[in-house]
């Protein structure tokens, strides 16, 4: 058995972040956009909790709202986000937040190259977050600076530490932004799709390389992906974001072994398996996620579910149907229904809709 799979099974009850009823919109000439629906999750310490979901699903902005990055004149955020000691993120002035910011909660951008300064030379970079956090000298700080790239397994990292973040590969750059995130020791890291357009080598070392300093810090992790693979690979816990609302949330063997959301049948059915034969059609959910600006009443996935029926006109709660479950999804169908109805063709998924011949 792997140390991943060992920590998998090990609950985690050192809570270090507690996000309530988190609901974040903008203001735009169209109208308000819901972006987050009333969003709740934990995250122990030495924990890697992932939030999975389609392209505005909501992923990202809850975490940026954590850091205090969706802050503007048309946003409205309202709920809580608190830390271990109780310090409160979401009302948390802008002076204190930036305490905060990189020091206890750091996070790991998508796109390194556009996070990073490109006229700066990286250690500068990293050194810089040190000083702002700590008061050490600018000689000290550019040698921890380099002690971090050796950490995240840059090679000469003395020598590259006076390079700039073009002279870098995307998956050196990535390692950059972990050493930076790291560099004042945070209580969580948030990693927001780390291993996007990157190729399947770098993606793995990546990986291996956030859950090594896991293991080693004790780090919590907030890992937003729409890779399967991926949760599959370091996760604990996984949370499915669908349309701003959480739609269900397990541990990760319980999203591949027992989901309950039609949504996260669709997810799974929509990846390649490698040991089933080729299908004519690659499976996929039917139709487009629905505008956040006037999502459907009740069951915002229903305009897209084969399962639909009568009571998804009603909003469902998000709650558990076995007693003392963890596991809690948002979806009118009984159990017994869920279980019957998400296999299609021996595999977890949704049907594929019959087209029409054309006349």
């Amino acid at each position: 058995m792997s140390d991943i799979e060992v920590f998998q099974r090990a609950p985690i009850t050192d809570e270090v972040l507690r996000v309530e009823h988190l609901k974040v919109s903008f203001r735009t000439e169209r109208g308000v956009v819901q972006a987050v629906d009333d969003v709740s999750f934990r995250v122990g310490r030495g924990e890697v909790l992932a939030i999975v979901g389609e392209s505005g699903s909501g992923k990202s902005v809850s975490a940026m709202t954590l850091m205090g990055l969706t802050r503007s004149p048309n946003a409205t955020i309202s709920g809580s986000a608190r830390l271990a000691d109780g310090t409160e993120l979401v009302t948390a002035s802008d002076r204190d937040l930036q305490r905060v910011r990189g020091s206890r909660v750091a996070m790991i951008f998508q796109d390194p190259m556009s996070a990073l300064t490109p006229v700066y030379r990286v250690g500068d970079q990293i050194a810089e977050q040190i000083r702002a956090h700590e008061k050490v000298s600018k000689a000290a700080a550019r040698a921890r600076a380099v002690e971090l790239l050796e950490r995240v397994g840059i090679p000469r990292a003395a020598e590259r530490s006076r390079a700039y973040p073009h002279q870098f590969s995307g998956g050196m750059r990535q390692r950059v932004m972990i050493a930076m995130a790291l560099s004042c020791s945070p209580e969580i890291l948030i990693a927001d799709e780390p291993t996007t357009a990157l190729d399947v080598t770098i993606q793995s070392q990546i990986l291996a390389e956030i859950e090594d300093l896991r293991q080693e810090t004790g780090v919590a992790v907030l890992l937003i992906t729409h890779d399967l693979g991926v949760v599959a690979e370091v996760a604990s816990r996984v949370v499915v974001m669908y349309a701003g609302r959480v739609v269900e949330e397990c541990e990760v063997h319980e999203i591949f072994k027992d989901p309950l959301h039609p949504y996260t049948w669709g997810l799974l059915g929509s990846v390649p398996r490698i040991d089933k034969v080729r299908p004519d059609r690659l499976p996929t959910i039917q139709g487009s996620p629905p505008s956040l600006l006037r999502p459907p009443s009740g069951c915002h996935f229903k305009t897209r579910c084969p399962h639909r029926f009568a009571e998804c006109d009603r909003e469902p709660e998000l709650r558990a149907l076995e007693p003392n479950s963890v596991h809690r999804d948002r979806c009118h169908l009984s159990l017994q229904d869920k279980r019957a109805l998400r296999i299609v063709d021996g595999a977890i998924g949704l049907p594929i809709p019959v087209e029409k011949e054309l006349s």
